[in-house]
């Protein structure tokens, strides 16, 4: 399903977007490529490409002839896109039947009957191998054809045959030195199953899965313990959190009823004012994403960093702008059809729920056609603030401030939105005249917000939290209280030292990399080094743990998980607010401590290290020192490499947005980011799955210093075990999904393919080749003017 469901969570995925990243040589000046012509518009011809898949072929089947290869070419015409994957399909043996890894991730069948009869025979070889998709045959977008007839005329480039033929060494993936990701991994890809509760395996899904299962058994141990708990304490709440939960007999007797009180109030208001009071007493009894209207979530101020500033989350169109245009078109339909089944589902007629939901595409539409779209530089714009005054400037009959100041917000807080225009445009709806539209909003959002803790039947079709079980509702509502008990058992003081050793290192080895350099000038090393002398680094878990003040009542004292997860919400509301009021705390563990994964926030100088990813396969203490470099060392300089990715390079030491390059300086860091932008461009996870050089490029940034780090380090052991590094790094990639799952992860994910998060970034250092041999026409070889060196 295209469409996404009015959530407001997705506007919390744009702020850690904005605000955070997850997970060569110094010394040697890099020339950026600027008047270099893009691989992908160098034509060539087909003895060209003969002789680039010969070579390729070699090792993988029985070799064919040239004259073969070339039957009905001349070999100095400028190659077409036809003739390429002809080429490539008569090159190679007639291919193997994908199996294991290979049979999951195989596209979808092409239609081969406008193909030429000439060319039948070698696509049929390249289809029936995997190694066919249906855009190697037609221009697609967005799944739907854009009708261009001669797509298999345009001419080929060399890069589109290297694209082709690292396919092929995917389908084989026996040779270390054409697909490096998928031979050190191939035994672990084709023997790893997908559990039936997930859709991936392996790699942070195989360590996201053994923390699952240590985090049942805390609870498992605590809810079957028979001990007399105290009230308040940390396993009394889990325990009675956890019971309410599988309760689902009362939950399921109680459907909507605990969520009528709150519709019924929303129903009776008869002017903004008594909308602002119901909207209250939602948000004041059940928490922020009980908000319809103005949503907030205390933030750090990206001009100030001391202090935090409330940012507005208001409306998230469920579809693209273009998809509002035609009504016909399918997204379109299940789209509405979702809006009318949640409006019905709260106690709207079908008349009412349909005569709303048109009125909220228009909203939307409007909404969407005023999104303000990114224009490529990467740059961070000026950011507007919004007072009280300001907000009832704008929505004059709808009186925010009273909505504001009735959930806690004081007039002295500053308050920004993501998209000016786009706020702009969705406050010239709120007005008296939509009254009713913005009750069905607020309606829908209480469903969406709340249903996760309902009925079973409302929770699997309105619910929006994934809270399948009582053990993730135990993660989601008392994840300070589960995460202490977390570490306790399976993270040692042993190991926190580690780390914090290992961090330590590579912030000093960055210092040197930026010392070297000799396209920076002195004051912005000094303004670079700076930030790293300034950064904050988390370990494990948080200084002093921030348990939830929530009271939870157990089922044999009246309480549900209905009463309980509001009460919880509730508390994170109230503890938002009290951050508003303070000087920003640097401090703050923003994540859970079993959270298998890192982050970095640029705009408080800020490292973050949860226990759950301190464990094997990205550090394992029985290891060598080279494979826990290649894992988690190399995940902790990704992350310090994103305070000077090219949205981090735009903060200063304290997190301020602010200039402190030299000019000429800057230029040439952007020029350095195009380049990785357009090294990545087009690369491909599967047939079909291309990656986005610009959606990817801060990430694809932080890998690249997250392997030079490590390998500066190396450089300066005795005998340093390079086969180790690079292997453990392979092996923290490894991922086991089928083609629709990849598809879906390449269209959302801002990080590269795991395999190319692997392969294009290794082949950019010396070191690599050096290791095992790489020469030029092996898979993994790229030429030393293309390749990579940023920080």
């Amino acid at each position: 399903m295209k469409y996404r469901r009015m959530k407001r969570w997705l506007s919390l995925i744009l702020i850690m977007i904005v605000l955070t990243g997850s997970s060569v040589r110094g010394g040697v000046k890099v020339l950026a490529k600027e008047n270099a012509v893009p691989q992908e518009t160098v034509k060539v011809t087909t003895g060209q490409l003969a002789d680039f898949f010969m070579k390729a072929a070699t090792g993988y089947g029985k070799p064919a002839q040239r004259s073969e290869i070339l039957e009905g070419m001349k070999e100095s015409e400028e190659a077409d896109r036809l003739q390429m994957l002809v080429l490539a399909g008569r090159a190679f043996d007639k291919l193997p039947k994908p199996e294991g890894n290979a049979e999951k991730t195989v596209p979808p069948v092409p239609d081969l009957s406008k193909v030429p009869e000439w060319a039948q025979d070698a696509l049929k070889n390249l289809a029936d191998g995997g190694i066919l998709a249906a855009s190697d045959l037609e221009d697609v977008s967005d799944g739907e054809k854009e009708g261009e007839d001669n797509f298999l005329e345009a001419s080929a480039a060399m890069k589109d045959a290297e694209v082709i033929a690292a396919r092929l060494y995917a389908a084989f993936g026996t040779n270390e030195k054409d697909d490096f990701y998928t031979a050190v991994n191939k035994k672990l890809l084709d023997t790893t199953e997908i559990p039936e509760t997930g859709e991936t395996a392996g790699g942070s899904g195989e360590v996201n899965d053994r923390t699952d299962k240590q985090l049942k058994e805390l609870i498992d141990e605590i809810v079957n313990s028979g001990e007399d708990y105290p009230k308040g304490s940390p396993e009394q709440k889990i325990r009675d959190l956890y019971n309410n939960f599988e309760n689902i007999e009362a939950r399921n007797r109680a459907g909507i009823k605990p969520l009528k009180k709150y519709l019924e109030a929303v129903d009776k208001a008869g002017s903004f004012s008594e909308l602002n009071a119901a909207i209250a007493m939602c948000v004041n009894e059940l928490g922020n994403f009980a908000n319809g209207l103005f949503p907030g979530l205390a933030t750090t101020d990206i001009k100030d960093s001391s202090k935090k500033i409330m940012l507005l989350l208001t409306m998230t169109p469920g579809l693209a702008a273009g998809d509002y245009e035609n009504p016909e078109k399918e997204e379109y339909k299940e789209y509405r059809a979702a809006l009318v089944e949640q409006l019905v589902a709260v106690g709207e007629s079908q008349e009412e729920a349909e005569c709303h939901a048109d009125k909220i595409l228009e909203l939307e539409q409007d909404v969407a056609q005023n999104m303000e779209l990114p224009d490529g530089t990467g740059e961070f714009k000026e950011q507007n603030y919004y007072t009280f005054k300001t907000l009832d400037e704008m929505m004059p009959q709808a009186r925010p401030s009273e909505l504001m100041t009735a959930i806690g917000v004081k007039d002295t807080f500053e308050m920004q939105v993501l998209d000016d225009k786009m706020f702009s445009a969705y406050a010239k709806w709120v007005t008296e005249e939509n009254l009713e539209l913005f009750k069905s909003i607020e309606k829908i959002v209480l469903l969406s917000a709340c249903s996760s803790y309902l009925s079973e039947d409302l929770a699997e079709q309105f619910g929006t939290g994934g809270i399948a079980s009582g053990d993730l509702a135990v993660q989601n509502y008392l994840s300070e209280e589960l995460g202490q008990l977390y570490v306790k058992r399976y993270f040692s003081p042993e190991s926190k030292e580690e780390i914090e050793k290992m961090t330590n290192l590579m912030i000093e080895t960055f210092k040197k990399r930026i010392e070297r350099l000799d396209w920076m000038e002195d004051d912005t090393k000094k303004e670079a080094i700076k930030k790293l002398d300034s950064l904050t680094v988390l370990i494990g878990y948080p200084d002093e743990w921030q348990l939830s003040k929530a009271e939870i009542r157990g089922k044999e004292e009246g309480g549900s998980f209905f009463e309980n997860a509001a009460a919880c919400e509730v508390d994170r509301w109230k503890q938002q607010l009290k951050e508003l009021g303070q000087p920003v705390d640097n401090r703050k563990f923003a994540l859970a401590a079993y959270t298998v994964n890192a982050a970095a926030n640029r705009n408080t100088n800020t490292l973050l290290f949860p226990a759950g990813i301190l464990q094997a396969p990205f550090y394992d203490k029985n290891e060598s020192f080279e494979t826990n470099l290649g894992s988690i060392g190399s995940t902790i300089a990704h992350e310090i490499t994103h305070m000077f990715d090219d949205g981090g390079a735009q903060f200063d030491s304290q997190g301020n947005l602010r200039d402190w390059w030299a000019e000429e300086d800057y230029k040439h860091f952007k020029k350095l980011c195009k380049n990785v932008e357009e090294f990545y461009e087009g690369y491909e996870a599967l047939p079909g799955i291309k990656a986005d050089g610009q959606e990817t490029l801060s990430e694809n940034i932080a890998d690249m210093g997250g392997i030079a780090c490590g390998l500066e380090i190396l450089s300066g052991m005795e005998d340093p075990d390079y086969d180790a590094f690079f292997r453990s790094y392979a092996n923290q990639w490894l991922r086991v999904a089928d083609y629709d799952t990849l598809l879906e992860t390449a269209q959302s994910d801002m990080h590269a393919p795991n395999n190319l998060r692997c392969n294009r970034v290794l082949s950019n250092f010396q070191e690599f080749y050096d290791t095992y041999d790489i020469k030029e026409g092996d898979g993994m070889y790229v030429a030393p003017e293309d390749r990579i060196n940023i920080w």
